[in-house]
């Protein structure tokens, strides 16, 4: 197993190949890959990111972006193929990029969000375990606040937001009930 900085722009169609994977597994929305080419055109020309791939026998198994501004860095996407995930490529992954942001001369490393329910039956409690694991802490910040501008759309998305966790959770296989070990 290998972990590389990515240096080609042409990269990032590797990267948002594994992150549609993951999506598909894990059943969430990506933006389209346009975003992430402009995060390299933006951030990692500048320095400001860096996008990481973890390799195994010359395959791509996973994937990450960081970003970096002064002693603070963020873990901010990652995706993580269906192919060997016994190797754990996000273990390197994420230690090759905390050494990163030593080498930055970061003194923070933020694996950013997890759920926030940390009861081991929580469909996200794998995520919660595998950033625990490098000795992480959970923080809770204030949260965000809404600005209602279109009250009906408001009060549509209110309920069926909730609604719709709810019936993705009754959809949800068994076997994926124990959430994503490997916290991508």
């Amino acid at each position: 197993m290998t972990v590389r900085k990515a240096s080609d722009p042409r990269d990032i169609s590797t990267f948002y190949r594994i992150l549609l994977e993951t999506a598909r597994r894990d059943r969430f929305l990506v933006r389209a890959e346009s975003y992430y080419r402009d995060i390299w055109d933006i951030l990692v020309e500048r320095g400001l990111a860096q996008l990481f791939l973890a390799e195994h026998e010359g395959e791509a198994l996973a994937g990450a972006i960081a970003f970096i501004l002064g002693d603070k860095a963020w873990y901010v996407y990652g995706a993580s193929s269906n192919t060997r995930r016994q190797v754990m490529p996000n273990h390197l992954l994420q230690w090759t990029m905390i050494l990163w942001a030593m080498e930055n001369g970061c003194r923070f490393y933020d694996f950013r969000g997890v759920s926030g329910n940390l009861d081991p039956s929580d469909p996200l409690y794998g995520l919660y375990r595998f950033k625990k694991g490098f000795a992480g802490e959970f923080t809770e910040f204030i949260g965000e606040f809404d600005l209602v501008l279109r009250p009906v759309w408001y009060l549509a998305y209110s309920y069926g937001e909730p609604a719709y966790r709810r019936l993705r959770a009754r959809l949800r296989p068994a076997s994926r009930q124990g959430g994503a070990a490997e916290g991508a």
